[in-house]
């Protein structure tokens, strides 16, 4: 439980573009609200480019996306209310609030990401993905030093593999001294690299791979985050 709230936040970050964080937001909002319709899921789109909350129109309520931009001007005022957007809808168990970033350095909007339980990074193989992602994780890590806590987990997300991939060692070898866990990871991602502003969601990758991988990760956010699991083994 964060901040005495219990419902859950969800942070999809890294300091690299292009490595598919807000496909994966995306893809995941849509499947866990396919698996777990009880869920009351907000999106909060902080990428001035607005990718994510321009493509969900149509897949979640237009109450629960919202575009709420972190630039250069007026942070101070946006984070304020994102922080009060966050805190408003996690008064129930099964509300989510699931957050799409911009790449860069996490700054200021650490604020936001300390009001989450769990921040997902995806990373490809590539060292040129794979070292700003470790640069980021060590980031993170030294902010929840600074504020003495536990939250938010990291869990790293093995991303845009080749499907014939079997060797993980690499990433496991980069962050096996980092406070994190790896999920499973999502290697067909060749359907969906041509999305466009039509996006469909999960109907369009039906009978896929990438559809059994994106439900496998949203299954574990499910047995992982949703239950408290996490939260329990770092309290202990």
């Amino acid at each position: 439980m964060i901040n005495g709230l219990p419902g859950k936040g969800i942070f999809f970050g890294n300091m690299k573009g292009g490595v598919g964080k807000s496909t994966l937001c995306m893809f995941t909002v849509d499947m866990l609200k396919t698996i777990k319709p009880e869920l009351d899921i907000m999106m909060i789109d902080t990428d001035p480019q607005a990718t994510s909350s321009s493509m969900m129109k149509g897949l979640l309520p237009e109450d629960r996306i919202r575009f709420m931009p972190i630039g250069d001007r007026f942070d101070g005022a946006v984070l304020s209310t994102i922080d009060g957007v966050i805190k408003s809808h996690l008064m129930d168990e099964d509300s989510i609030v699931i957050i799409d970033s911009a790449a860069g350095r996490i700054g200021n909007i650490w604020q936001v990401a300390l009001l989450c339980n769990t921040m997902i990074i995806p990373t490809s193989l590539s060292w040129t993905d794979m070292a700003p992602t470790i640069d980021y994780i060590a980031e993170i890590d030294s902010r929840k030093v600074d504020y003495d806590s536990i939250t938010p987990h990291i869990i790293v997300v093995p991303n845009r593999m080749s499907p014939n991939q079997k060797d993980y060692s690499q990433l496991y070898n980069k962050v096996g001294e980092l406070n994190v866990v790896i999920a499973p990871p999502v290697c067909d991602y060749s359907v969906v690299r041509h999305s466009s502003h039509n996006f469909l969601g999960l109907k369009s990758v039906e009978q896929t791979r990438f559809y059994g991988e994106i439900e496998k990760l949203a299954q574990f956010i499910t047995s992982h985050v949703l239950t408290g699991k996490l939260d329990s083994i770092y309290e202990e």
